[in-house]
């Protein structure tokens, strides 16, 4: 059934996606000889967006911004994203 499919691809995304979490982690430690603490302040530095992510969603739904609850705060993401990636670029 399509139910049984759906469930068999997100076993298989999520599998797949441990062969990159691997070769990240190989590569943070043999190329850029990222000890073990350091590897570990990274790790919950680049987990900080997925725990701030209920506070964003309560924000999002209560305050909307421009007369919109969600596309503006989108916007606003996308925009303030775009400047991260271009500031981390430049060092």
């Amino acid at each position: 059934t399509a139910e049984t499919w759906a469930i068999a691809l997100v076993y298989f995304v999520q599998g797949i996606s441990g062969f990159s979490r691997l070769a990240q982690t190989f590569y943070l430690k043999d190329t850029l000889h990222i000890g073990p603490a350091d590897l570990a302040l990274l790790s919950s530095i680049s987990i900080i967006p997925w725990v701030i992510k209920p506070f964003y969603g309560f924000i999002s739904d209560t305050y909307p911004l421009f007369g919109y609850k969600r596309r503006s705060y989108l916007v606003l993401s996308g925009f303030l994203g775009t400047a991260a990636w271009g500031a981390l670029s430049a060092l």
